[in-house]
Formats: structure tokens, sequence, C-alpha cells
């Protein structure tokens, strides 16, 4: 799929207030918290993570009407996507709507579910909040010619701490990063084509910190009016998480603390603060957060850690995953045996 940055479809919303707007960014960057209070504005609705519009994206021509084989892939696509129970939206329900569709492109479709959504919940403009969107941008511009992003930024070590003690993305540091540098570098790439007018950076700290100013400033660029129950989030939390979600966001259970940001600095050791800002360093900086190796004296220290943790560590992951494997066989074996042994004693 290639889409030129910059270019977008022509929108059938002459209206922006109603234009569709997309939360990306790294993981565990507070874009679920920002989710809850967009979607405590009286007329925005932003449902729960969609993820499935990159394989549709990938499958499908967004700038032409879809064939009827085309549709049938598109509705398969998205109905069995592991996301799909967290909308909320019945399967027959969503296939009845779009075969009261007439000239279906993927749009259409795609804004069933949002428009459900508002439908709902009464409200009349929609938003997405599924991170890894920040590497389709170029296509979703082109495919919502009206729509807006909201690149949410957090301190990228607290991004990796918060990987880490979640568990998805393995122990080592090199890995939890990954996420966080890839979302930094789309935008930077971003920034500099015709795209980077319709992209807002948003920093979590000052949305932690500053709840009411950064708001204020987000609505501004979508172009709604400030409202003050947004600050009412949590009135949303228990029926806008997914159950199988909740256990990954049990900080929303309660009020937003300054504690929150840099957390870091509490909870890494030097060595992982040292190894943390030779991985993302110069993207920390570039986004304004502060380093604490700063001189240009670590720099090849820096180098060398980033060439141990990119190419040994995936060697000696590797090592210690065939170890860990042999092991636990050769200990089913061990047990095999004694147990058939057991059982021959006993006759």
């Amino acid at each position: 799929m290639h889409v030129d940055p910059g270019v977008g479809e022509s929108s059938s919303y002459a209206d922006q207030s109603a234009a569709p707007f997309f939360i990306v960014g790294s993981g565990r960057s507070g874009s679920t918290l920002l989710r809850l209070m967009l979607a405590s504005h009286s007329r925005i609705a932003i449902p729960a993570e969609t993820w499935y519009l990159t394989a549709l994206l990938e499958e499908l021509p967004f700038d032409r009407p879809l064939e009827e084989n085309e549709i049938g892939t598109a509705i398969s696509l998205m109905t069995s996507h592991f996301a799909w129970p967290d909308l909320g939206l019945d399967a027959t329900e969503f296939r009845h709507r779009a075969a009261n569709l007439t000239g279906v492109r993927l749009r259409d479709l795609v804004e069933i579910v949002y428009r459900w959504h508002m439908e709902i919940e009464g409200k009349s403009r929609w938003g997405d909040k599924t991170p890894a969107y920040i590497a389709i941008i170029p296509a979703l511009a082109a495919m919502f010619g009206d729509a807006k992003f909201i690149h949410l930024i957090r301190d990228g070590r607290d991004v990796v701490k918060s990987f880490q003690r979640q568990g998805w993305l393995g122990p080592w540091m090199h890995g939890c990063a990954k996420e966080w540098l890839k979302a930094v570098e789309w935008d930077l790439k971003l920034g500099q084509t015709q795209l980077n007018e319709r992209i807002l950076r948003v920093r979590y700290e000052d949305l932690v910190l500053y709840p009411e100013v950064t708001l204020r400033g987000i609505c501004a660029f979508i172009d709604e009016r400030f409202e003050d129950q947004m600050l009412l989030w949590r009135k949303k939390v228990a029926g806008a998480i997914p159950d199988r979600q909740k256990k990954f966001h049990s900080n929303l259970s309660r009020d937003m603390n300054p504690s929150d940001v840099g957390r870091w600095k509490r909870e890494m050791t030097s060595r992982e603060v040292f190894v943390a800002e030779a991985l993302m360093g110069t993207q920390l900086s570039r986004f304004g957060y502060e380093r604490r190796y700063r001189s240009k004296l670590w720099n090849p220290l820096f180098a060398g850690t980033r060439a141990y943790c990119r190419r040994l560590l995936p060697v000696v992951g590797l090592q210690r995953r065939v170890f860990s494997f042999v092991g636990r066989r050769l200990q089913r074996g061990v047990g095999s045996i004694r147990r058939c042994s057991f059982r021959f004693r006993v006759k």
C-alpha cells in the first residue's frame, strides 16, 4: 500500500466540527486516559481500540467503491478480529447495516461501528483511540480527508517501565523501548510532510499536571468547545474499558496524581536509566525531556550499549529460551520416567 502523504481524499463532510480524529502514539502513554476525557464531552464518542484498520488498509482499496467480494473480505476482517468483541456491536447487526449501503467504500463500512456508538451514546462526532495507527496516518488521512490526529507523547523511560511491569514485551530494555521509538520516528517523518498541520503533539505530563489547559488546547485543535465535565472522566471508566483490559488500567480507578509523572526517577536503577538513555536519548531530547546523562563524553559508551542491546542480547535471549525449553522438556521426561517406575513398583 502506497499513500502519498499530504494528498487526501475529498471529504464528504463540510462541517469540520463533525470531522473524525485519531489518538495515536506508543502504547502505555496514557491514551486511554485521554480517550476517557474526550469521550466525556457531550458531542464525542470514542469506542474501544479497533486495531483492524491496519489490516483493512493493507488488504483493500479505500479510493473507490468496493466489489462484492471485497465487501465480504472487509466484513470478515472486522468481525473476526480479536478486538471486535470489545466494540459491543453485534456482527449480525453490523452485516445488516452494511447490506443497506450503496456504492460502498471502505470508509462507509468502517464508520458503521463509530456511528453506532454515536447513536447509543447520543453523540454527534466520533474519534478513535488505537495508538498503533500512528504508523498508518498517511492512509487514514487519505481515507478520512477531514481527519485530525493527536499524538500523545510520554517520557520514553516511563513507557519502558510500564511495559516492563506488564511483561508484554519481555524483560529487556531494548525490547520495551521499540514501540516508543517507532512511534516517535513516525512522528518525525510525518513532521516533514504536509500532514504536519493535521497533527497535534500533546505531552502526557501536561495532561496530568495541567489537565484543563491541555484539554482546552486539544478542543481548539479539533474545533470543539471545552466542557467542564471532561475533567470528570472517572465516571466513564466502568463502562468504557473492556473487561479483558481492566487489569491493565488499574490506575484509572483513582484520580490523576503528579507522582504519575517521572516515575522512572523512582523506579529505575542508574544502570536502567543509562541503558534507556543510550537507546532513546536523542529522541527524548527532541521532545523536550531532560536526560540524566547529558554529557557528550557518554556517547562512546552509549554507542557500545546500543550495539550490545541490538546485536548480542537477542542472541543471548534466544539461547536462554532454548535452554529453558530443553530444561522443561528434560524435567517432563524425568517426571514421566518416575511415574512409570512408580506404577511398575506398585504392580
